[in-house]
């Protein structure tokens, strides 16, 4: 069974934290799982391919250790001559204990919620149990997302994946004013704002910046070329920020529902059973998702424009769902 360039790391660290005094290359090779063992079968020149390829994977994997803070020491002694080892000091890899406050564990379990289901979810709720476990046990903080409808997509979570490797990609994306096209883009950051995710990146066939709402992408996403390929700018241009029309909604909500909609908004009367509350928005769309969310807790009464958007959307799910 193949071994994960993940797990063939982890596995060199324990090995290098275990070692006693210092791990040769060959036995680094022999011992960690992921290294091609050398064949006795194999002639001078097969050997000698194949001692290159593992030269030059165990040169990327020390490499990309010591670029994520790990202490991989080069071992030099006289009583081994030119048989360079190699350890990591125990004592310089151990993190600090951890102690969040009930606030920071809320925002983290909010963290961990966002990444549900996708490529890091099951990794950030096993860091999220790690770090709560080791933490002060405290009453957890509230905090006022009653309806939180955002989560990680799968193209979200292989675009974070393309930045970290500076990896150009390309999608299918919709758009209103030319429909579906295919888009190869350099991608910069991912943004979230007002409830929706947004790339922004360089499009390499309009030779341009641009930005684009993460929902419109149709299909997966593909990593075209090389890793390293293009330099992220360490500031964006502020017109490539995603930002949205600023309006002012009401909102029908039942009695003792929808905490979070009427911690941010006004009492605007009541309508029969129904008590109104206006609320601000920056983003409708988001405003939408989370009416929804609240079931039928929550209806909206204005603009026209957010009426609409509930009950399209409403329609749709009943049609899928073959209500």
């Amino acid at each position: 069974m193949a071994i994960s360039a993940e797990e063939r790391l982890l596995g060199l660290i324990i090995a290098l934290m275990h070692a006693r005094t210092r791990m040769t290359k060959d036995e680094i090779r022999a011992s960690v799982d992921g290294y091609e063992k050398a064949d006795p079968a194999w002639d001078g020149a097969e050997r000698a391919r194949r001692d290159a390829a593992f030269e030059r994977m165990f040169e990327r994997d020390k490499d990309k250790l010591r670029r994520l803070g790990v202490p991989v020491v080069t071992v030099r002694h006289q009583a081994y001559g030119d048989d360079i080892g190699y350890r990591i000091d125990p004592s310089q890899a151990r993190l600090p204990a951890l102690d969040f406050t009930p606030a920071e564990r809320a925002v983290l379990s909010l963290a961990a919620d966002y990444w549900h289901g996708v490529t890091l979810g099951e990794d950030a709720s096993h860091a999220l149990i790690k770090a709560a476990s080791g933490s002060a046990h405290a009453a957890a903080e509230a905090l006022p997302f009653a309806a939180l409808s955002t989560r990680l997509t799968d193209a979200t979570a292989q675009l974070v994946e393309a930045i970290q490797a500076r990896q150009e990609v390309a999608f299918e994306y919709a758009s209103a004013s030319s429909g579906t096209a295919r888009r190869r883009v350099q991608p910069w950051r991912v943004r979230l704002s007002g409830g929706a995710e947004y790339l922004i990146g360089y499009d390499v066939d309009k030779a341009a910046p641009r930005t684009y709402r993460l929902s419109r992408v149709a299909g997966p996403v593909k990593t075209v070329g090389d890793q390293g390929a293009f330099e992220v700018p360490e500031s964006i241009d502020a017109s490539l920020m995603p930002s949205g029309t600023p309006g002012t909604a009401t909102i029908a909500v039942r009695p003792e529902a929808a905490h979070a909609l009427r911690a941010r908004g006004r009492s605007a009367g009541e309508d029969g059973d129904w008590d109104l509350v206006e609320v601000d928005y920056t983003h409708l769309d988001a405003l939408r998702d989370e009416v929804l969310a609240l079931g039928g807790a929550a209806r909206a009464v204005a603009p026209d424009a957010l009426v609409a958007a509930v009950r399209s959307h409403a329609r749709a799910a009943l049609e899928v769902t073959g209500g």
